[in-house]
């Protein structure tokens, strides 16, 4: 299973119970992770829950980060879709510091993997997956892999600073293949708010013709590897999510809970995060010295 997806996914065994004449256990003491953990830093996890849609069409969701990122010093995910899942199928999608693919034509960046800014959108399924999946710009990246599960993935470059986006992915066009199994084309893309200015980022196919969106909604915050990480050089930013709308419209949230993910039982990243709710929209604030945290999950609306 992809660790992004161990992060999201993974919950606290409960206690075990004992009977009165069992031996005492002391407690094991969770490891704290320090400015010396191993990449990638997942630092927030936040769960929507809301109605399932039948006939699914769109998903948009609003964010905003205070201040430009450095991508020469920094790789960070920002992911207003941290996980998605339609018909079945697992789904991610955000902005990048430093985006990584193959260049599919003269027209892509060519060059070391990592490519400064951009946007991704990627999806999950079997080892049959590879890149006639994806439906790229022209000047896009693209990979198929199997190293964090296996995936399929677009990703376009895209100068996104300090701002207000919208990251959407719509339902474009259905086919039907030579076997006879129906897929639709679904599209990602940002818009930058201020200019009302929308980017086509990539294209995925997803099996079937009527989709389904599931249940919930994630979004997540990750400094991810290639590059040293100094927590005192860190920028102090402000990233905001809103509430999710499908099918354009504002979904009635029924819960919305914040986690700070764990591998195995220990912590994913260093204390540099904290999440509040700020009216409608989540306010994520990343710090640039590691605090003690006293929860590492509870709900924002119960």
């Amino acid at each position: 299973m992809p660790r992004f997806l161990l992060c999201l996914l993974l919950a606290l065994s409960p206690a075990g119970i004992f009977a009165e004449t069992a031996p005492k256990v002391e407690a094991t003491p969770e490891k704290l992770p320090t400015a010396q953990s191993p990449l990638p830093w997942h630092m927030v996890n936040l769960w929507w829950t809301m109605p399932a849609t039948d006939n699914f069409e769109s998903l948009e969701i609003d964010f905003s980060i205070s201040d430009d990122v450095d991508s020469s010093k920094l790789n960070l995910y920002i992911a207003p879709i941290g996980l998605g899942q339609i018909n079945g199928i697992n789904f991610y999608g955000g902005i990048q510091t430093n985006i990584g693919g193959y260049p599919v034509s003269d027209a892509s960046p060519q060059g070391d993997y990592h490519k400064g800014k951009g946007a991704i959108f990627s999806r999950w399924g079997n080892k049959d997956l590879d890149t006639s999946f994806v439906r790229p710009a022209l000047d896009g990246l693209t990979e198929a892999a199997g190293y964090e599960g296996d995936f399929a993935s677009g990703r376009r470059p895209f100068a996104w600073h300090g701002g207000k986006y919208t990251y959407a992915v719509r339902k474009l066009n259905y086919e039907k293949d030579a076997d006879g199994r129906e897929w639709t084309w679904v599209g990602a893309f940002v818009t930058e708010q201020a200019t009302q200015k929308t980017q086509f980022i990539t294209a995925l196919k997803f099996p079937g013709r009527t989709l389904k969106f599931w249940g919930r909604h994630s979004a997540f915050i990750e400094i991810y590897g290639g590059k040293k990480v100094v927590i005192a050089d860190l920028p102090k930013l402000e990233i905001r999510f809103g509430t999710p709308r499908v099918n354009g419209e504002t979904m009635k949230v029924q819960k919305l809970d914040v986690n700070f993910p764990r591998r195995s039982k220990d912590p994913a990243s260093p204390a540099i995060m904290t999440a509040e709710l700020d009216g409608a929209e989540v306010v994520c604030k990343l710090k640039n010295e590691i605090f003690e945290r006293e929860k590492w999950s509870y709900p924002l609306i119960k």
